[in-house]
């Protein structure tokens, strides 16, 4: 059936009721709906009241809390000047008590500066009138020892030298004494320095091996005088320690004695110190028994001393040995006295046993010491050096300068031990003294073999050893007094 365009026709009851029902429902639902509406919207304008109050507050807040941040930064400034302006006194008031204090310790320091410096000088003044009055004192002194030395030397056999040569004589034995000092040094250091101490002992066990061994005869002392260079070479070679060689020069001349540098190697001087007092040694020990010992130490000295390589700025180094050939042997350079006195031997060189408080040696020991003495300074000063390049270290005026000193001593003051010395000096010399010297040699032979001899007013045994020369050379050389 189709629908019509009428109203239908009312439901039952009970869908009616429901209907009804269900529109109520509806409605309540609805109202239900506009009601929660109603909340939200009274509870949002509630909250939104809420918060507009609360921003009203906290804004009013915020407003009283800048005021209050804004009073509090305005009185932390405030505090914080004042803070600085205080600092700014204390330090100021600090400043001012390290400046009143550092002007207080500048005060004190000038104060005590001065006093100090017035306390030196009153020193210095002081130091410097004690050091006058002690140079005053100490010149005074010496000028006495100098006179009382000079007086001594003259009463020990310089009464005729003069004063030059007394002053010459004193200072090789100063070297002398030096020279001991040296030695005790090189031994003090070797303690310290063993490799010192072995080169000393290898050096002084070769030097006097090699001079004991020297014999007479050409050639025969080679490999000996060898052996002594190459010892002395390789000490050379050892620069430290060192020392001054003017020390041991006894007249340096201008270039070395005014030159800032004048080091030479201590062993050297130890080596040719040690050589010196081997050849002096073997001398009197040899040439006391045999005069012809003496020719090969002439030999090995003259060629030691003038090797290029032991010569300081062209100065030779014999003064090591002149110092303690002048002590042992002092009548060689004028030196006399009264044998049958003390002082006389003392002047005359006359050997003590056991060291200068020793008793003297005898008479035959005596004359033994000055036999070879004698010839070893004739075999030292004649040696001819006409054939070489090499400068002579031991030049024959020496030779001359000594006989000249002892044939000048008045005939009543001559002694054995000049005697002694002259035949000595002689006996082996005369074709070298012809040599050297001439006419004016022979004549110097005369005077001491013919003349002298003759004047004495005593015969003893040097005596006709002496006259006996002339014999000798006539009947040996052919020459004729």
């Amino acid at each position: 059936m189709g629908r019509s365009g009428y109203p239908s026709q009312p439901d039952s009851p009970s869908r009616q009721l429901m209907l009804e029902l269900t529109r109520d429902l509806e409605q309540l639902r609805v109202h239900n709906s506009e009601l929660k509406k109603v909340k939200a919207y009274e509870r949002r304008s509630f909250y939104e009241s809420l918060d507009r109050a609360d921003s009203e507050l906290e804004a009013q807040h915020n407003a009283a809390l800048d005021k209050v941040a804004a009073r509090h930064e305005q009185v932390l400034e405030e505090a914080e000047e004042t803070l600085r302006a205080y600092q700014r006194a204390v330090e100021e008031e600090a400043r001012r008590k390290q400046e009143e204090a550092r002007k207080e310790a500048e005060r004190k320091e000038r104060e005590r500066a001065e006093k100090l410096r017035k306390e030196q000088e009153l020193a210095r003044m002081k130091a410097e009138r004690e050091a006058a009055l002690k140079a005053a004192e100490e010149a005074k002194r010496k000028a006495a020892e100098e006179m009382e030395r000079q007086k001594n030397q003259k009463q020990l056999g310089g009464g005729r030298l003069s004063e030059e040569e007394i002053k010459t004589h004193q200072r090789y034995v100063e070297l002398h004494q030096h020279l001991k000092k040296f030695r005790q040094y090189l031994r003090d250091q070797g303690k310290l320095n063993p490799i010192i101490k072995q080169n000393m002992g290898d050096m002084r066990r070769s030097i006097k091996k090699c001079v004991g061994q020297l014999r007479e005869g050409k050639g025969v002392n080679k490999n000996q005088t060898q052996e002594i260079r190459t010892t002395l070479e390789r000490a050379a070679s050892i620069a430290e320690p060192s020392v001054d060689i003017r020390q041991f020069i006894a007249f340096p001349p201008e270039n070395i004695a005014k030159s800032d540098d004048n080091k030479v190697p201590a062993l050297l001087i130890y080596g040719l110190n040690i050589l010196a007092k081997s050849l002096i040694s073997s001398l009197i020990t040899e040439a006391s028994i045999n005069q012809g010992h003496a020719e090969p130490i002439g030999i090995v000295a003259a060629q030691i001393f003038s090797t290029e390589a032991f010569l300081y700025k062209g100065v030779h180094m014999v003064d090591i040995l002149w110092a303690k050939y002048r002590v042992v042997c002092p009548a060689l350079w004028g030196f006399y006295g009264n044998e049958k006195t003390e002082a006389g031997r003392r002047a005359l060189g006359w050997w003590r046993d056991g060291g200068s408080d020793g008793p003297f040696v005898s008479e035959q020991a005596h004359a033994d010491r000055m036999t070879a003495l004698g010839a070893g300074f004739a075999a030292l000063t004649l040696r001819n050096f006409g054939r070489t390049q090499r400068k002579n270290p031991f030049p024959n005026t020496l030779y001359w300068f000594s006989m000249h000193k002892i044939l000048n001593i008045p005939v009543a003051e001559i002694q054995e031990t000049h005697v002694t010395l002259l035949s000595a000096m002689l006996r082996s010399s005369a074709e070298r003294i012809v040599g050297f010297f001439g006419h004016i040699g022979l004549a110097l032979m005369r005077k001491a073999i013919v003349e002298l001899p003759a004047n004495l007013p005593r015969q003893s045994m040097a005596v006709n050893q002496l006259k006996l020369l002339k014999d000798l050379y006539q009947r040996e050389k052919n020459i004729i007094i």
